[in-house]
């Protein structure tokens, strides 16, 4: 460190990198007004260098001034360079004399005027002694206020170092960045023109971190420069669709990109009469190509930032109500056309209901049509007559196929037509119970849509709280990250920062998944930490298709060891019992423990799919109740057989230790707290049996050294006391070392000579480092 500047006794120190890169600097600013005082417009006009000028930033001016001053001192064409020379002093003295008021002086608008009024004037001062037309002054003057306004604003951009670029942003600095390239179009290396090949590399870096859109606007930026500069606009028409067509190829490879630029710029050349030029542009496309395939990747870093297409933020306070007020509005809505079904199920129920009234009556009809003792039977007998039907009834639903033989001897000696009556009973009876069957199934049916619009409503509106309550967008944040990746070579293509009703921070991006993308995941966790001055943890990232998304939460205090041991019934291959562990995203630590009905396949069909359904509800985000609903609803359509499984939730909060207990018919869970063990039971039923089930909840506050424990029947068969004291006794081992012990002791304890499957989860609490 040196120190190098003393004001008012204050001394400034800076390092060799950092003078070796403000003189790096101030040398570019210099190079690029000697250049833009080379881009010759029609053959005779020089407008580009007061447009330099007048756009760069005030920190670099006087760099900039010398080159432009050398520039047009030794101008580039015959026309005279003296007059763009007063044009530069006219300009740098405004530029100057308004240095006090930065708003003026950084303003493109006001940059623009002065710079195309300066040219204006001095080109008509000195039109008479030029051979120029006033219409060559007004296109000069026209041209020197465009390139002022594009080169203000990109120097605005790249001091602010933004996330991305807008549209217009990145517009404004691929038109910069061509005004450079028109001004190298007069260096050459025989016959190869380096601003040709630098053209060709610029669409190439701009579609590959850009995308189509800013492809596009290269190939449009520069098809424009060789169109102004030279004779063959052919080619520079193919370049613009180049870069169109090579933003769409950028998600295959680089060399695809370079084969488009090769075809375009071929097509282009084969279209002029001087066949020398088709040869000259392959060399010049592949001399960029070779460049732009073997770039570096710290080369690749900071086009990358150059180029990249603002990410979107995440939704707007509007957006956010808006989305909210319909989730709750489709909410309504479903619970509405659940309320309406039930209320119309049973209004038609009343009406077309199977009456055993009318069952009797047509047994009289079909039996005793045209009997004498008709009347007698059915009117002053009815009382025994009815009677000796539902006996035979009965002996219908027994499976009876001659219920005559039922009824009473009395009944028998008075009836001549017993045979007929039979029969009759038989068939009206059947399709009576056949009525009552199907109404039966109907109405499960329509129980179980009904849950499930019951179930979808509940989800939507834990939705909605979620977005009201719980979260904010933090655009900020998410801004600030997602410019910190870029640096990092990561572009951000979508980000959000969300702050919970805990007032944690949680981070997502989107991003392209491409052959060159390296993800650092300790860097990310550094460098976000510093950004947001939050403390986060490691991130996870996860490809979906073409895509990788990374997710960061803040760092939680407590880190849970887990252990899981299980043991099939009768040494089976499937268990019945399934369980999942996982974290949600949100700082808890969830464990999920289901017990099919009995033991085998089928059990194990039941345990898997109540696990593994409740763990998607949940790292979907849905609550724990609408979730049961929509579980419970589709074990009970799964099969016409019975279907049921228990459920064993344990919620950890890593951040409080705050532990939450949904059960559903499960076995006990203990929990170790201070050395000394708690059971928490359940009354509640299974899902898969009733309609309306919930879980039994138990809340407690755990801290670091704390256990909990959850398992399933198999293994307090002999009652969970020695299971405490095992635990309670347990000072050494992980969770595993646990689990595994708790597991062989319930099967060597098993005395009743049945078999059942052992299943234990073991959450052991431990300080985060």
């Amino acid at each position: 460190m040196k120190d190098i500047v003393k004001i008012s006794n204050k001394i400034e120190n800076y390092s060799i990198k950092e003078l070796t890169f403000a003189v790096s600097m101030h040398f570019l600013a210099f190079l690029g007004g000697i250049i833009t005082t080379r881009a010759i417009v029609l053959e005779r006009l020089l407008p580009f260098g007061l447009s330099y000028l007048s756009g760069i930033s005030s920190v670099f001016t006087p760099a900039a001034a010398i080159g432009v001053f050398l520039g047009y001192f030794f101008p580039a064409c015959e026309n005279s360079g003296f007059k763009y020379i007063a044009a530069m002093f006219a300009i740098l003295a405004i530029k100057l004399l308004l240095s006090q008021y930065k708003k003026i002086v950084t303003n493109p608008l006001f940059l623009t005027l002065i710079s195309s009024l300066g040219c204006l004037l001095v080109s008509v001062v000195a039109l008479k002694s030029n051979d120029t037309n006033i219409l060559d002054v007004l296109t000069e003057s026209l041209l020197c206020g465009t390139g002022t306004y594009f080169t203000a604003k990109s120097f605005i951009v790249l001091e602010r170092s933004p996330a991305g670029l807008s549209s217009d942003e990145l517009c404004s600095i691929l038109i910069t960045f061509s005004i450079l390239i028109m001004g190298l179009n007069a260096f050459s290396i025989t016959v190869i023109s380096l601003g040709k090949i630098l053209g060709i590399l610029l669409i190439l870096i701009a579609s590959k971190y850009g995308g189509i859109t800013s492809g596009a606007i290269a190939g449009i930026a520069v098809s424009m420069t060789i169109a102004l500069s030279t004779a063959h606009s052919n080619i520079g028409i193919a370049l613009a669709f180049s870069g169109l067509v090579s933003g769409i190829f950028v998600t295959l490879s680089k060399y695809a990109q370079v084969a488009v630029i090769i075809i375009f710029s071929f097509l282009g050349a084969a279209t002029l009469s001087d066949i020398s030029l088709i040869g000259i542009t392959i060399i010049e496309t592949i001399i960029a190509s070779v460049i732009y395939i073997s770039m570096p990747r710290k080369a690749e870093i900071i086009f990358g930032k150059l180029f990249s297409a603002q990410p979107k933020l995440s939704m707007p306070r509007g957006y956010k109500k808006t989305l909210t007020m319909r989730l709750e509005l489709a909410s309504g809505a479903l619970k509405d056309v659940s309320q309406t079904v039930e209320q119309v199920s049973r209004e038609l129920a009343k009406i077309n209901s199977p009456d055993f009234s009318s069952v009797i009556t047509a047994i009289e009809q079909d039996a005793c049509l045209g009997c004498n003792l008709r009347v007698h039977c059915w009117e002053t007998k009815r009382s025994e007559t009815v009677e000796a039907v539902l006996e035979m009834t009965k002996a219908v639903k027994q499976g009876e196929f001659s219920p005559e033989t039922a009824l009473p001897t009395e009944f028998k000696g008075r009836c001549n037509r017993l045979a007929r009556l039979g029969n009759a009973t038989y068939k009206r009876y059947s399709e009576y119970a056949s009525r009552i069957a199907a109404e039966s199934r109907i109405d499960e049916v329509r129980s179980v849509v009904t849950d499930q619009f019951n179930g979808i409503s509940s989800m939507l509106y834990d939705l909605s709280l979620d977005f009201k309550n719980d979260e904010q967008f933090d655009t900020v944040s998410a801004e600030k990250s997602a410019a910190a990746l870029k640096n990092l070579g990561i572009h951000v293509e979508e980000a959000s920062a969300r702050i919970d009703k805990y007032s944690r921070m949680y981070l997502e991006f989107k991003l392209k998944k491409t052959p060159e993308l390296i993800i650092n995941k300790m860097q990310i966790m550094k460098t976000l930490s510093v950004v947001c001055d939050r403390d986060f943890d490691i991130p996870r990232v996860r490809e979906v298709g073409a895509d990788v998304f990374i997710v960061i939460n803040e760092r939680t205090d407590i880190k849970i060891d887990v252990g899981v041991k299980q043991i099939a019934a009768n040494d089976s291959n499937m268990c019945g019992d399934a369980y999942r562990y996982f974290f949600d995203g949100k700082g808890h630590f969830i464990m999920i423990l289901s017990d099919g009905m009995g033991t085998g396949g089928r059990a194990a069909v039941d345990g898997a799919m109540a696990s593994g359904l409740m763990s998607r509800l949940i790292k979907a985000g849905f609550g724990y109740d609408c979730s049961l609903k929509i579980l419970n609803s589709s074990m009970l359509f799964k099969s016409t057989d019975e279907s049921l499984a228990t459920l064993d939730i344990a919620s950890i909060d890593l951040y409080t230790g705050q532990l939450r207990l949904y059960k559903a018919g499960a076995a006990p869970t203990i929990v170790r707290r201070s050395g000394k063990t708690g059971k928490a039971e359940s009354t509640s039923l299974p899902a898969g049996i009733l309609r309306d089930i919930s879980f039994d909840k138990a809340s407690v506050k755990c801290k670091v050294g704390d256990m909990v424990v959850l398992m399933s029947d198999g293994v307090t068969g002999t009652g969970t006391d020695w299971i405490r004291a095992e635990i309670e006794a347990w000072r050494e081992g992980d969770a595993q070392s646990l689990a595994e012990r708790l597991c062989d002791s319930a099967k060597r304890r098993r005395n009743d000579n049945h078999e059942d499957d052992i299943t234990v989860l073991v959450a052991n609490l431990e300080k985060a480092i």
